[in-house]
């Protein structure tokens, strides 16, 4: 997996668990409806995020999204450049997890996910969720979709489905451009009725975020 365990913390050390279970499903009713991405005839264009850095578009980022409380920002693992901001649900005995990475790319890249490097960087982070080193866990894509934002395709998002050793495991990976960074996102937790969290809620928060002026 990609993720980067934050070092140390007692918040980290409640939400390993989650974290270590790999990429998950959105909940029925939660996913955004299927479209090719563009906007309805009439509608209004999405005025451009702010161009920030790093370090101030993680300043953006709310202490609580759709019920993900955040927890420690470190930098990215080498040779990434950037920023990670962790997230979990609350404390319980099952919990949900996520991370929010950031990376600099500059004002030229488009918001979205239609440019190249927005592109590469989500089929790089799906692949590493699908396809990760740790033979404990086996994930598949469910499905592919646009997040859509305040009405436009924000980030390309995948939904995965898996095991994690017995227990069944859900996530969702999405990927695009803001504000002049790549945003990766990647949420995780074990599939239980009722879902422990709605996903793609989370990532439409942080994109509102990293979107507000």
């Amino acid at each position: 997996m990609s993720f980067v365990p934050p070092r140390g913390g007692a918040a980290w050390r409640r939400a390993r668990p989650a974290l270590a279970l790999a990429v998950l499903l959105p909940l029925a009713g939660c996913v955004p409806p299927e479209g090719d991405g563009t906007l309805a005839s009439g509608a209004a264009a999405v005025p451009p995020a702010p161009r920030l850095s790093v370090q101030d578009a993680a300043s953006r980022l709310p202490d609580e999204a759709a019920g993900f409380r955040r927890g420690q920002t470190l930098p990215a693992r080498a040779p990434a450049t950037g920023q990670e901001v962790t997230y979990a649900t609350p404390a319980a005995r099952q919990r949900a997890a996520a991370v929010v990475k950031l990376a600099p790319v500059g004002p030229d890249l488009p918001d979205g996910a239609a440019s190249p490097a927005a592109s590469a960087a989500f089929q790089a982070e799906l692949n590493d969720a699908v396809q990760g080193r740790d033979r404990a866990r086996h994930m598949n894509e469910t499905r592919r979709f646009p997040l859509m934002v305040a009405g436009a395709p924000a980030l390309d998002c995948a939904a995965l489905a898996g095991t994690f050793g017995r227990q069944p495991v859900e996530g969702l990976v999405c990927a695009g451009g803001v504000g002049g960074n790549l945003v990766r996102l990647r949420v995780s937790m074990p599939k239980v009725t009722p879902s422990l969290a709605d996903a793609p809620a989370f990532a439409s928060a942080i994109v509102a975020a990293l979107r507000a002026r």
